[in-house]
């Protein structure tokens, strides 16, 4: 019993630190809320990744992030999942990114359609300055 208690004592101290480094620099998402086509979207975004975009103030110069290299960005995704076959840009918006708004923090929210048996499906996702695409999830219809 007594080396079993040593062997614990030991391995938290050795496991210890490292998950504690973990806890010091993980933070939570920040949840962004935005309206595309009629439907409420969450989208979880990282603050390093905010901060890592490059920021753009609207009328000093085109976004850094070109409208073709949002496409690229969006044709790699839907080849990377299956769901996502045969799916089309229906449409796009520039947006600010909220809470981010006087650093001039701005993403593109893109819309994709697949067609399903009996109608369209919506994906949706959130493409910031610096390239990075993150999906975004439609939030449910409320029950009433």
């Amino acid at each position: 019993m007594r080396r079993f208690l040593s062997a614990i004592l030991m391995l938290s101290l050795l496991v210890g630190p490292i998950f504690s480094e973990q806890t010091e620099t993980w933070h939570f998402p920040l949840e962004i809320f935005d309206v595309l086509d009629d439907h409420r979207l969450v989208i979880f975004l990282r603050s390093e990744d905010i901060v890592a975009s490059p920021p753009w103030t609207p009328g000093e110069g085109a976004p850094p992030l070109t409208v073709a290299e949002v496409i690229v960005g969006i044709k790699r995704q839907i080849e990377q999942d299956v769901r996502l076959k045969g799916a089309e840009i229906h449409e796009f918006e520039l947006k600010p990114i909220h809470g981010y708004d006087k650093e001039n923090r701005w993403y593109y929210l893109v819309q994709l359609r697949t067609q399903g048996e009996h109608k369209p499906k919506a994906y949706y996702f959130a493409v910031l300055l610096s390239g990075k695409v993150v999906a975004a999830i439609e939030e449910p219809a409320s029950i009433k």
